[in-house]
């Protein structure tokens, strides 16, 4: 029986953004510093809602919430929400 693999995730981990054992946006908190990634995420979250109903519906809220899961993420926040 040949190997499975599992299932591509595009919303949470597209292959196009992981080149190697780093995703890009682990680099670009190291090269920018994690609080242009936070402007980053928010500003990334807001492009996907803005354009969801024309171009990705379903699947661009759910690129937005992957953004904000990640800002909240870099964030530190430990409030249970």
């Amino acid at each position: 029986m040949p190997p499975v693999n599992p299932p591509k995730d595009e919303i949470n981990h597209p292959d196009r953004y992981a080149g190697g054992k780093f995703e890009c946006i682990e680099v670009m908190a190291d090269v920018f510093g994690k609080e242009a990634v936070k402007d980053f995420c928010l500003l990334n979250a807001f492009k996907y809602i803005w354009r969801q109903e024309k171009k990705g519906g379903a699947h661009d809220v759910k690129k937005a919430i992957w953004y904000l899961n990640k800002y909240i993420e870099l964030s530190d926040i430990n409030e249970n929400v």
